[in-house]
């Protein structure tokens, strides 16, 4: 009895103080909202010209439920003008892929008004890759994959599953892998995000994407250029 008291204790512990991680960030985006109605491309740019080459490929993750699309199209905005080629959004239901349509009238209204009067072109030369994934894409990929993995060895493509050649199997262990991952939620966890994608991947955690400022976008995107990168050293 001690001990289950001990772990509830520590577990009602654990839960307050996420939770007042995500309130202390909720309130400090909503002191810096009063001041990002005069941030846009040409600011954003300038903030970060001096960080370095941008990731290719942005994985955002929405731990949260019932985030108002105006805030989901923002680090997506953010991303596009920094030049950033394919943005996965994840969440673990695939509830943003059945709001596509209003996520991309969104992000046009924004991209408009946060490119307005510019005098600096965004980075992004071509239109970028923007995909949705759910638990289902690993789900699906890992028994697909399977499939054709034993398919092979009764058939004798291959003759032990340690030689397996991993390359054949695209669908899942493909060379796609997210650069950073931002993820928005106090959850420790990939949420079932396809683990073989993101072995390479940076991940920054935010504990909200409610009200998200360029503040909050920026200070990820230092603490990501902080890290040294180890491949293949």
């Amino acid at each position: 009895m001690m001990y289950e008291g001990f772990l509830f204790v520590i577990h009602l512990f654990l839960h307050t103080y996420c939770q007042l991680q995500v309130a202390a960030q909720f309130f400090l985006n909503l002191l810096r909202w009063w001041r990002v109605n005069k941030w846009n491309a040409d600011i954003l740019l300038s903030q970060t010209k001096t960080l370095g080459k941008m990731p290719g490929h942005v994985s955002l993750m929405f731990l949260e439920e019932d985030i108002p699309v105006q805030d989901i199209v923002k680090p997506i905005v953010w991303c596009i003008c920094l030049g950033v080629t394919t943005i996965s959004l994840y969440d673990y239901y695939g509830r943003l892929r059945s709001k596509k349509i209003e996520i991309d009238n969104e992000l046009r209204e924004y991209y408009a008004d946060f490119t307005k009067n510019c005098k600096s072109t965004p980075k992004q030369q071509v239109s970028p890759k923007i995909q949705f994934v759910s638990v289902e894409n690993g789900r699906t990929d890992l028994v697909h994959a399977a499939r054709d993995i034993t398919q092979d060895l009764l058939n004798g493509v291959v003759k032990e599953i340690t030689k397996v050649n991993y390359q054949s199997y695209h669908k899942v262990f493909r060379n796609d892998h997210p650069d950073l991952m931002i993820k928005f939620g106090s959850l420790t966890t990939l949420a079932g995000y396809p683990p073989w994608p993101v072995h390479l991947t940076e991940i920054i955690s935010l504990p909200t994407c409610l009200m998200i400022s360029p503040y909050n976008f920026l200070d990820s995107l230092h603490r990501y250029f902080k890290i040294e990168k180890r491949v293949g050293k």
